[in-house]
């Protein structure tokens, strides 16, 4: 890999605000905040560029006896039900729901591949020195996939399903549960200890020296008293005049601001809201309990885990399944109509609301999840069965369009009223 000791100070505009600002060159533990709107600009301490390698490959390795080894099986009165990682999505495919099956298996099992995939490629790649054309756009994609690539949060609907269906069945976690666990838990670390800034200039280092320019991509000069702007895809930071021309370091075209990011960002916001009625007010699933199936809602769910004891998975699901998404529609409509009215009051706390309900967002896939998790393994007979109902499509589109909607959203458009106000 390219050494990067001596990097030179640079520039970064601000994510959140917006403010260019040069930073200096970086050295130890540090944690680099926004002058102005005191939001993380970029954080060292904890990272490892070996060890993001390590856990990457050892996470797509472990995918593979995730999807080939049994995940769960159940039984009652002498019969068995097995299940694989994939069989969610066949199961709901045969119970009448295609599109929420294949959901499932895009963020259980297509997009983690992708994910651990060309994280181990990029990162393999540059511990080699080898600089494909095509690194930054397959980092970028990886990145991208941070937020589809769900076996953190699938962790937590296994365990919701885990504990509900022994309330009632016989249930024993496979190798391909154990194994996933693992993954899952890789995870966290994969994204505790990559630095994604150091592979960024490791990317343009390399891509400089195949040019031959000397330079690495983000020096590019700021002449001509033009306003730099920034990619989208890695925060390098360019000359105006190369607004719509292709990332010089991700092949991303180059915006000032999300193309329609107002009007993309209120029609998912509707069209969440809209959906969110019907997402709690329908059941969302049949599960069996004791000898019948019972239909539940959202609200039922929580009640039916507070009854057994379970406070704590209670909590868990009220709050990822029920407050968080209606947090999000709510913190997104209050950045949207601040943007509307030109408001200046409490940028700060308004960029912190947006952020949070970024970060948070995926994990109102718990309850998607719980299904998935028992569906495939409680097909008894008529009266002892667990399938999706009409909420699920409703909510997982919920929390689907939710984090759309952040991801089209452009929080720098509140602070730019700020600017020009002042």
């Amino acid at each position: 890999m390219a050494n990067l000791a001596g990097t030179p100070a640079d520039l970064i505009d601000c994510p959140d605000c917006g403010t260019l600002q040069r930073i200096p060159a970086r050295w130890g533990w540090t944690v680099l905040l926004c002058k102005r709107c005191t939001g993380v600009l970029e954080r060292t301490n904890l990272r490892s560029f070996d060890a993001s390698l390590a856990l990457s490959i050892a996470a797509l390795l472990l995918m593979v006896p995730s999807l080939s080894l049994t995940f769960l099986t159940t039984s009652i009165s002498g019969a068995t039900r097995s299940s694989l990682l994939g069989s969610s999505a066949v199961a709901m495919i045969e119970d009448g729901w295609p599109v929420l099956g294949i959901i499932i298996f895009l963020f259980t099992v297509i997009a983690p591949l992708l994910r651990y995939s060309l994280l181990s490629l990029v990162l393999g790649l540059l511990r080699l020195d080898a600089h494909p054309h095509w690194l930054g756009r397959a980092f970028r994609f990886a990145n991208a996939l941070q937020t589809w690539a769900m076996t953190d949060v699938y962790l937590l609907g296994l365990a919701v399903a885990y504990m509900r269906l022994k309330a009632s069945l016989n249930v024993q976690m496979g190798a391909g549960a154990k194994c996933l666990i693992v993954v899952g838990v890789l995870s966290l670390f994969i994204r505790a200890v990559l630095d994604k800034e150091e592979v960024w200039r490791a990317i343009g280092l390399g891509r400089a020296a195949r040019s031959g320019r000397g330079e690495p991509a983000n020096a590019m000069p700021l002449a001509n008293g033009n306003s730099p702007i920034t990619c989208l895809g890695c925060d390098l930071v360019v000359i105006a005049s190369s607004e719509g021309h292709n990332c010089p370091r991700c092949d991303k075209t180059l915006h000032r601001r999300k193309p329609d990011s107002i009007a993309r960002a209120v029609a998912l916001t509707t069209a969440g809201i809209l959906l969110y009625i019907p997402a709690n007010v329908y059941p969302i699933a049949t599960l069996p309990i004791g000898f019948s199936s019972v239909k539940y809602t959202v609200i039922e769910g929580v009640i039916d885990l507070a009854k057994a004891r379970l406070w704590g998975l209670a909590l868990l699901v009220l709050t990822a399944s029920f407050a968080i998404p209606l947090l999000k529609l709510v913190g997104l409509a209050w950045c949207l109509v601040s943007v509307a009215a030109r408001s200046v009051w409490r940028l700060p706390l308004k960029t912190r609301v947006f952020r949070g309900i970024e970060e948070i967002g995926r994990w109102s896939m718990i309850d998607p999840f719980v299904i998935s998790c028992f569906v495939p393994v409680t097909h008894y007979n008529a009266l002892i069965y667990g399938r999706a109902e009409p909420a699920a499509p409703a909510f997982t589109a919920v929390v689907i369009l939710t984090i759309i909607a952040t991801k089209c959203f452009d929080p720098r458009l509140m602070w730019d009223v700020k600017g020009k106000a002042s």
